[in-house]
């Protein structure tokens, strides 16, 4: 049982705690910091990458944030911290790497993503937008590609022990055009160049590339220091690494070479945007528009003498006037965006298709039993005539 005294001694060092400089500021602190409010920065945003794939930030209360990637199938999500002031919003993630958010309307965003190192008074490595979502659309997003099943077996495949994980902002992420020319003064009777592609997951695809008749192989690859080895199905390697006078170059091994050994065939390697290389790679996993594109009213571009719209609303609502089912208003109905086009399907089951061509949008209007397959009942230039 404690003395009078000792309980006075407790209570006299508890005093002189709390008015020692800084307790009560360090406690006051962290109070705040868990009721840090972001805002309108709060909440589910999406961004189409260079990279080819789906980015998906999550802004939280309390200074939290976390993204993920869908499109290459890795299933790792990356945790982060935020700082927001009055007209930004800067997100420091795991791994060092920088992003500063800015509003550009309620429900668009443009990211300045930095990396790890870089200054955020420079120019940023990279500026895109994007848009708000429904919070329950991130969890009905699917990798399009090559089930396991379908994937070819490897024979060596790489011992994930043996080397370091990929890093999710690895500048290594994303397509490649490798210089395959050959013959006199590099002109062969191939292609010139091939395309390659390091997805976050792990996995490298090539297309186009002249490689014993089959050029759509798919294999696996690592980081090894400052280069990266990628192994295919034939168990034959590449190494893609910086080059020492600037750029990278592609370095071809065989079967019976040792990574030890000088690569043969260096030839050069550039990486390049989805827009280059996408439609290499089945485009169903890239999209050339996103939600901020094709959100807003809609009307034809040459005048019909009658009001007629679309509206593209969020939450995957559409409307159209005038009315096709017998009212005086408009009818609803739901849309789907697919890589250059968004498909809007009428509560009366007929369809209308808005497309990106090479002149513009044009619109494809289906009736109810026509699949979109087929020929359309009209076709007509469009134009966006106001925001959502």
């Amino acid at each position: 049982m404690r003395s009078p005294l000792r309980n006075l001694l407790l209570v006299a060092i508890v005093a002189q705690c709390l008015t020692m400089p800084g307790f009560l500021s360090a406690q006051t602190e962290e109070v705040a910091v868990e009721k840090m409010d972001p805002g309108p920065f709060y909440g589910f945003w999406e961004f189409q990458e260079p990279a080819g794939d789906t980015c998906i930030v999550i802004i939280k209360q309390g200074g939290r944030l976390s993204r993920f990637w869908a499109g290459t199938g890795t299933r790792a999500i990356q945790k982060g911290r935020w700082e927001r002031t009055e007209s930004a919003l800067t997100a420091r993630w795991e791994g060092g790497t920088v992003d500063v958010f800015t509003m550009l309307g309620d429900n668009a965003i443009e990211r300045e993503s930095y990396n790890s190192g870089m200054s955020l008074l420079g120019e940023p490595a990279l500026t895109i937008r994007g848009v708000r979502i429904d919070s329950r659309i991130p969890g009905s997003l699917t990798v399009k590609g090559q089930s396991d099943s379908e994937r070819p077996a490897m024979e060596h495949a790489p011992d994930p022990q043996a080397a370091p994980a990929i890093p999710l902002n690895s500048a290594f992420v994303g397509f490649w055009k490798i210089d395959q020319s050959t013959g006199i003064f590099g002109i062969g009777g191939g292609e010139p160049n091939f395309f390659l592609r390091l997805a976050r997951n792990g996995e490298a695809s090539v297309s186009l590339r002249d490689w014993e008749g089959d050029k759509g192989v798919r294999g696996r690859w690592v980081i090894d220091g400052d280069r990266v080895i990628i192994t295919w199905p034939n168990n034959r390697r590449d190494v893609l690494a910086p080059k020492k006078n600037g750029g990278y170059y592609l370095g071809t091994y065989k079967r019976k070479d040792e990574l030890t050994d000088k690569p043969r065939d260096q030839v050069d390697a550039e990486k390049v945007s989805a827009n280059e290389a996408e439609r290499f790679f089945q485009a169903g996993n890239f999209q050339r528009l996103t939600v901020v594109d094709i959100r807003g009213t809609w009307t034809p571009r040459d005048s019909t003498g009658k009001s007629e719209y679309i509206s593209i609303e969020g939450w995957g609502n559409a409307y159209r006037s005038p009315s096709k089912t017998g009212g005086t208003g408009t009818d609803p109905g739901k849309w789907r965006l697919e890589s250059d086009r968004v498909v809007i399907t009428w509560i009366d089951g007929s369809k209308d298709v808005l497309r990106l061509t090479v002149q513009g949008f044009v619109q494809d209007s289906f009736g109810r039993d026509e699949p979109i397959t087929g020929t359309p009942e009209r076709t007509i230039p469009i134009i966006k005539t106001s925001e959502s």
